[in-house]
């Protein structure tokens, strides 16, 4: 075991309420449903939740990627995006930056622990630490608190810390992606004062030659759960493992994908009443809809709970679903057309298809192509075939139903040009799709449905003259 003495802490300063974002200081959304504060999207999010507000600390998607933040209290209006913490000069530990996390000191003000990353270093990867008196800033670096993994981790992967105060131990927890020769571990350190911290052995192991990356620990019920992005091409999903208690013994869940491929670096923050997911939804090269996901993306957020004992579910947010209150059409029968998406648009429908069957949603752009957002209900898996292309595609596995009854919700953002599929209230599937505005968008099912019903949802038009966000 290792005892890691971090430096001493820099003078206290009293903790700041989060305070709200007048309308000089929104960030134009232009229509959009999700985050539109970054044209090029972002990179990991690092959220903190506190009296009502999330504080969404990312990874800018440009540069040596340096933490930006922004706030929202209902994911439709945000604050303008500012600096938290700049990348440091070639040659220091934080070259690069990468993932961490953010909590309330005891001591006053906030810490934001982070990943510092030199490609030339050696150490190639350390925790950082910037403190402030308000989630605003200015963040002040403390070098001194910073440490590597070494002996207990690795000196090339030890990145993403997670920190949170764990009632169950009765101390604060450090959770990081990490290694152990050829493991991949989701590690582990302790303190009981956010200064001191001491290695301890890792929550979860397994043999991979990538990693687990952002971790995220949290309880809910009787039960403790690791949300984590596999980094691995066969598994590349947001998963998660599941224990009775916070130090183990820790197993993969029930359908441990929480969503496909393209939504990715997910980690949680939230109330007691509700918590949120939130991650991002790749891009890809050159924004061409033909292309490969890269790194980095559009944010999104799910509403994420315990479905039952050791089960995780993801389902649309209420606050997503608030943005939509205008009935556009009727989904039935003998209605199944959803019509254009050259607005965002919410559509809601209770489906009752022979089990077994394949039915979804088709994207017809005319000259540009046909894609399908498809449900086989014979491999219980969701998939998005842009123009039919199977190849890297985003897929989930969802639970098949004896009776053949789904209930989904899809929401589609044109002006972001992405789209969400909620399962039964359990399972997402994000996807990427450019040219979604100018698509016509229709029901589909190879034998035809048995029940259908449903709606097409639109944002209520903005009054001439009226003022807040834009619909």
């Amino acid at each position: 075991m290792l005892a890691s003495m971090l430096g001493a802490a820099l003078l206290a300063v009293a903790p700041a309420a989060v305070q709200a974002q007048t309308p000089a200081a929104q960030t134009a959304q232009d229509g959009a449903v999700y985050f539109a504060g970054e044209p090029e999207g972002i990179g990991d999010p690092n959220p903190y939740y506190e009296n009502g507000v999330y504080s969404i600390f990312y990874l800018k998607n440009e540069g040596r990627h340096p933490w930006w933040m922004s706030q929202t209290s209902d994911l439709s209006t945000w604050s303008k995006p500012i600096e938290a913490v700049k990348v440091g000069e070639q040659g220091s530990p934080d070259v690069w930056t990468g993932s961490g996390s953010v909590i309330a000191d005891p001591a006053g003000g906030y810490r934001l622990f982070y990943t510092g990353h030199d490609p030339n270093g050696a150490p190639m990867e350390v925790t950082m630490v910037a403190r402030a008196a308000s989630l605003a800033g200015p963040w002040v670096k403390d070098p001194k608190a910073t440490f590597a993994g070494k002996p207990t981790y690795d000196q090339r992967d030890f990145r993403d810390p997670f920190v949170f105060w764990n009632p169950q131990a009765k101390a604060y927890w450090m959770v990081l992606a990490s290694r152990q020769k050829f493991d991949a571990v989701i590690a582990l350190y302790t303190s009981p004062d956010l200064v001191k911290w001491t290695a301890a052995a890792p929550l979860y192991s397994e043999r991979s030659p990538l990693n687990l990356e952002v971790p995220d620990l949290f309880s809910e019920s009787d039960d403790w759960f690791i949300v984590f992005s596999d980094q691995r091409e066969e598994y590349r999903l947001v998963r998660y493992l599941t224990a009775p208690k916070s130090d183990g013994k820790y197993e993969y869940g029930r359908f441990n994908g929480l969503d496909g491929r393209a939504f990715y670096a997910g980690r949680t923050a939230g109330s007691g009443r509700e918590r949120l997911l939130f991650g991002w939804v790749a891009h890809k090269e050159l924004h061409k809809d033909s292309r490969d996901l890269v790194w980095g993306g559009d944010l999104v957020a799910h509403a994420i709970r315990r479905a039952g004992p050791g089960v995780l579910a993801v389902s649309l947010p209420d606050a997503v679903a608030g943005q939509f209150s205008t009935e556009r059409a009727k989904i039935s029968l003998t209605q199944t057309l959803i019509g254009p998406a050259d607005q965002a648009l919410l559509a809601k429908a209770d489906i009752t298809v022979k089990p077994g069957d394949r039915f979804g949603v088709s994207f017809d752009a005319g000259k540009g192509g046909k894609s399908v957002l498809e449900l086989d209900t014979t491999k219980g898996e969701a998939a998005f075939l842009y123009r039919g292309q199977g190849a890297n595609a985003p897929r989930v596995a969802f639970p098949r139903t004896a009776d053949g009854r789904y209930v989904v919700d899809l929401v589609i953002d044109p002006k972001r040009g992405l789209g969400v599929l909620y399962i039964n209230r359990f399972r997402a599937l994000s996807f990427r799709y450019y040219g979604v505005d100018k698509s016509d968008l229709a029901l589909f099912a190879d034998g035809g449905f048995s029940q259908l019903a449903g709606s097409v949802m639109v944002r209520a038009a903005r009054k001439q003259g009226s003022g807040g966000s834009p619909p």
